[in-house]
C-alpha cells in the first residue's frame, strides 16, 4: 500500500513530548488502546536497555539544552471515546510507561498516561501496578514485568542509582519527543494503516514526514492573507500543494540517476533511507555527530511552530502575502537546483565533484556560489580545489601520506578527463565511489611480506611464464620457479629466497636500463624510494590482489586482462601500465626512472592547467566559453 495513505494533509504531524503525554493540557491524561489485531508487547531486555542507554548517552554528549532525543512515530487515531488507538509504535509507548511507572517509585510527582490492550481487558490495572517481580501467566504480562525487571536491574547497575534515576527523569521529560502522527480522516481504515506499516514492513520515514510537513494546507497557509472568495483561496492551495508534490517527486526521481548521486554524495552508500534524506540533512545543517534520524522533520517543524508564535514574522508574511512554507520551499528547491546545474556543467561536474570526494563543506559551497557570480565561483572553487593537491610531491610517501596521495590520483583521473573537450560532461564519480574500496598499488613492488603463503604458487606460475618468454636463458631462475609453481606448498624461507634472486635479477636489468637514460640524477634522487608517489597509482581493492607483487610487466598483462574483462580501471592508472606518459619507449618491461619523471611532471601539470580554467568554462553545450 502506498505511504499516501498516511501522508493526507489533514492528519497531524508534530513532535509531542513525554510531559506532554503525562499532563494534558487540554482536557484529561491520555489514554491508549491497544487494539486486538496488533501483537501484544514483546520488547526484551536487550532492546530495553538499548533505550536506556541511547537516552542516558544523550544527556553525557548533548552540545545544548535545545537538543532534543527523537524516539520513533507513534501513529493514533482518536476514537469515540476520546482515547487514543494506537495503529504503530505500541513497543516504544509500552516501554516508555513502564519506565515512568519505575520511575515514579523513586519520584514521587509523575503524572501517567494510561495503556489498555484489547486482548488483556486486565491490562491496565497490571501495568499501573507493575513490581520487581515476573508474571508468567500469559506472554503479555511476562515481557512487560520482564522489562520491568530489566529496567530495575539497569538502574541498580548504575553506581548512583537515585542520581541516575533523576538525570534519566529530566531527560524523558524535557528532552524527548515521539514524532505524533495523528490520522484524523474518517474514512481510513486504521486496519489499512497498520497493514501498510506493519505487515508491509515500510515504516514512516524522515523524508515522508518532512514532506507531509511541506503539503499541509495549514502550513502552506501560513503567512498567506485569505481571499474574500473562500473557494478561490482553497483552490490556490490545492494548486500550491500540487506543484510542491510534483517537485518533490521530480527530486526523488533525479536522485535516483547513478551518475547524480555519485557526483553529490561521498558518505555511506547505507546511510539514508531515502535519498531525500541527503538534502534535507544539508539544508538543515544535520551534522555527522547528529543522530536524531527525525533530525530534518524536527528542524522544519520548529520553524513553523515558531513563525505561527512571531506576530511581527507573521505580519511581515501577510504584508508579502507570502507562505513561509513556499520560502521555505524555493530555498530547498533552489539549493537542489544548483546542485543539477553544477552536475550538467562540465567544468563545475569535474571541479566540484573533486571537492565533494574531498569531502568540502557542500552547504558553504551551495551559499559560495548564491553570493558570487559564476567567473568569481570559479576562481574560488579553483583555491579550494589547489589547497588540495598544491605541495612539494617529492615528499610524499606510502602509509605516511596516503590520504593525500589518493586525493592527488584522483584528482589526476578528474583533470585528464576535465581537458578532453570530447569526453562526457560527467566524470564517472559513480565508478569510483560504487561499494569500491580504492587503494594505492606500487607499479614496481619488492615487498615480499605483502605474498601470503597461500599466493606463492599462482607468484610462481605467473613469473615462470615472465621469465620464461623474456629470459628464457635464465636457467636457474626458471628451475626455481618451476620447482615452485608445481609445488602444494613451499616453505616460507625457500619462497623468500626465490622472492630474492627473481628482485635481485629485476633491479640489475632496471639498473642497465637506466644508465642509458639522460636524467639529471641529483634532483631526482628521491625517486629511488618505492614508496614514493612516482611508485604508486590507483586501483580497486580487489584487482590489486589480483595484481600482488608482480612484476611491472606481468601487472601490464593483468591490466589488459582486466579492460577486457570490462573491469574499470581509472585512466591514469591504465597509462602508467601502458607507458603513455613516457616519449621514447625502451623498456616495456620494467619502470624506469625516465617512465617515473614523466608521470610526475604529468601529474604536477595537471595542477599547473588548474591556473588556466580561470579564463575558459564549459557552457552546457560542452563547448568553450572565455571569460574577458
Amino acid at each position: 500500500m502506498e505511504s499516501e495513505l498516511l501522508l493526507k494533509t489533514e492528519n497531524i504531524l508534530k513532535p509531542i513530548s513525554v510531559q506532554e503525554l503525562t499532563i494534558q493540557s487540554d482536557g484529561p491524561k491520555y489514554r491508549f488502546y491497544i487494539p486486538s489485531y496488533q501483537r501484544g508487547y514483546r520488547w526484551g531486555t536487550t532492546e530495553v536497555e538499548a533505550l536506556l542507554d541511547d537516552i542516558l548517552e544523550f544527556s553525557q554528549i548533548k552540545t545544548s539544552t535545545k537538543e532534543r532525543y527523537c524516539l520513533q512515530p507513534i501513529v493514533v487515531k482518536k476514537m469515540s471515546n476520546g482515547a487514543y488507538e494506537v495503529l504503530d509504535g505500541q513497543q516504544r509507548l509500552t516501554t516508555i510507561f513502564i519506565l515512568l511507572t519505575k520511575l515514579r517509585k523513586k519520584i514521587d510527582d509523575i503524572n501517567l498516561f494510561s495503556i489498555e490492550y484489547e486482548t488483556r481487558p486486565n491490562s491496565k490495572t497490571f501495568l499501573d501496578q507493575l513490581d520487581n517481580s515476573l508474571d508468567t501467566s500469559n506472554p503479555d504480562f511476562y515481557y512487560m514485568s520482564n522489562a520491568y525487571i530489566a529496567i530495575n536491574n539497569w538502574f541498580e547497575g548504575k553506581k548512583t542509582s537515585a542520581n541516575v534515576a533523576w538525570k534519566i527523569y529530566e531527560e524523558l521529560i524535557e528532552r524527548v519527543d515521539f514524532i505524533w502522527y495523528e490520522i484524523t480522516d474518517p474514512f481510513i481504515n486504521p486496519i489499512d494503516v497498520f497493514t501498510r506499516i506493519n505487515i508491509g514492513k515500510i515504516p514512516l520515514t524522515n523524508s515522508e514526514l518532512v514532506k507531509a510537513v511541506f503539503l499541509s494546507k495549514e502550513n502552506l497557509a501560513l503567512g498567506r492573507q485569505p481571499e474574500s472568495d473562500d473557494t478561490s483561496y482553497k483552490t490556490a492551495l490545492s494548486h500550491k500543494q500540487a506543484l510542491i508534490a510534483m517537485e518533490w517527486d521530480q527530486m526523488e526521481k533525479q536522485l535516483q540517476d547513478k551518475s547524480f548521486w555519485s557526483f553529490i554524495y561521498n558518505g555511506d552508500p547505507k546511510r539514508y533511507e531515502t535519498r531525500i534524506d541527503y538534502i534535507l540533512d544539508l539544508i538543515t545543517g544535520k551534522t555527522e555527530l547528529e543522530q536524531n534520524k527525525y533530525f530534518a522533520f524536527q528542524c522544519f517543524y520548529n520553524r513553523i511552530k515558531e513563525v505561527r508564535l512571531d506576530q511581527e514574522s507573521l505580519r511581515t508574511l501577510s504584508d508579502q502575502n507570502s507562505s513561509f512554507v513556499e520560502q521555505e520551499w524555493n530555498k530547498l528547491k533552489q539549493y537542489f537546483d544548483i546542485l543539477l546545474e553544477w552536475y550538467t556543467q562540465k567544468t563545475f561536474n569535474h571541479l566540484i565533484g573533486f571537492l565533494i570526494f574531498d569531502n568540502i563543506n557542500l552547504i558553504k559551497l551551495l551559499d559560495l556560489y548564491k553570493d558570487n557570480d559564476r567567473k568569481l565561483f570559479l576562481d574560488n572553487i579553483i583555491k579550494l580545489v589547489k589547497k588540495s593537491v598544491e605541495g612539494d610531491l617529492s615528499t610524499l610517501r606510502y602509509n605516511e601520506h596516503n590520504r593525500k596521495i589518493h586525493t592527488i590520483l584522483v584528482f589526476h583521473n578528474i583533470m585528464h578527463s576535465l581537458i578532453q573537450p570530447d569526453t562526457s560532461k560527467h566524470f564517472p564519480f559513480e565508478r569510483i565511489k560504487d561499494n569500491v574500496k580504492w587503494s594505492l598499488e606500487h607499479i614496481y613492488a619488492q615487498n615480499s611480506d605483502d605474498i601470503r603463503e597461500v599466493d606463492q604458487q599462482l607468484w610462481a606460475v605467473d613469473h615462470w611464464e615472465h621469465f620464461n618468454f623474456y629470459y628464457p636463458e635464465e636457467s636457474g631462475i626458471l628451475f626455481e620457479l618451476d620447482r615452485v609453481r608445481r609445488s602444494e606448498k613451499t616453505e616460507r624461507e625457500e619462497f623468500l629466497s626465490l622472492f630474492k634472486q627473481v628482485d635481485e635479477f629485476i633491479q640489475a636489468k632496471l639498473w642497465s636500463a637506466e644508465t642509458s637514460e639522460e636524467t639529471d640524477t641529483d634532483s631526482w634522487t628521491w625517486l629511488n624510494d618505492e614508496h614514493a608517489i612516482s611508485n604508486l597509482t590507483l586501483l580497486d581493492v580487489s584487482s590489486n590482489s589480483v595484481l600482488s607483487n608482480s612484476v611491472f610487466a606481468i601487472k601490464r598483462d593483468k591490466i589488459k586482462k582486466l579492460d577486457i574483462e570490462s573491469a574499470y580501471i581509472p585512466s591514469e592508472t591504465r597509462k602508467v601500465f601502458f607507458k603513455y606518459y613516457t616519449k621514447h619507449q625502451g623498456n616495456d618491461a620494467y619502470w624506469t626512472r625516465a617512465d617515473k619523471i614523466a608521470y610526475v611532471n604529468d601529474i604536477e601539470s595537471m595542477i599547473s592547467k588548474l591556473d588556466d580554467l580561470k579564463k575558459i568554462i564549459y557552457n552546457e553545450n560542452n563547448t568553450l566559453e572565455y571569460f574577458k
